[in-house]
């Protein structure tokens, strides 16, 4: 399977759970892929609601999709490593890309991705642990220099587990 029907493909997975864990087991269809997997923010320069690789098309996502920025990654290699240690590497890519557009849409960066033969993973700033939607795997450590707030890991399923909630 090449790269790009790869990503989809996970996309697509994660569109399915996030719709069944957002209303609760009845509906698969809350979330979908963004137009052009969340180019149609950039070609459209930031003028559109819709952001990112993942937006709601059924109110029960709407508040959802308008607090979060939601990029998907599906990676050979994540380096999970060089990301907590020296802060490098694909996924210190990923997640200063996602901090970046998400200010731009006023939103939080999301940050769900999975490497090869790895469970699903997902980056936050630390809102989805307040929320008490999870718990993360690690908390509190700074992932760039330039923005100092808490990052929280966690692992997807464990998420899913957790009853969905808006408080907000």
């Amino acid at each position: 399977m090449n790269s790009k029907a790869k990503g989809g493909s996970f996309e697509r997975l994660v569109c399915k759970s996030l719709s069944l864990w957002i209303s609760h087991g009845k509906n698969q269809d809350v979330f979908w892929r963004s137009a052009m997997s969340g180019g149609r923010a950039t070609v459209s320069k930031g003028k559109v609601r819709q952001c990112g690789d993942i937006c709601a098309v059924a109110e029960e996502g709407y508040k959802f999709s308008d607090r979060f920025y939601i990029e998907c990654k599906h990676i050979k290699k994540a380096a999970l490593d060089s990301f907590l240690i020296k802060r490098t590497g694909p996924l210190a890519t990923f997640w200063k890309k996602a901090e970046k557009d998400a200010a731009k849409h006023l939103r939080q960066p999301l940050l769900i991705f999975r490497q090869n033969g790895w469970p699903i993973l997902v980056l936050d700033r630390g809102v989805l642990k307040r929320a008490e939607w999870a718990t993360p795997v690690m908390q509190d450590w700074t992932v760039t220099d330039d923005n100092p707030a808490e990052t929280c890991l966690y692992r997807f399923d464990d998420w899913m587990k957790g009853k969905y909630h808006d408080r907000h």
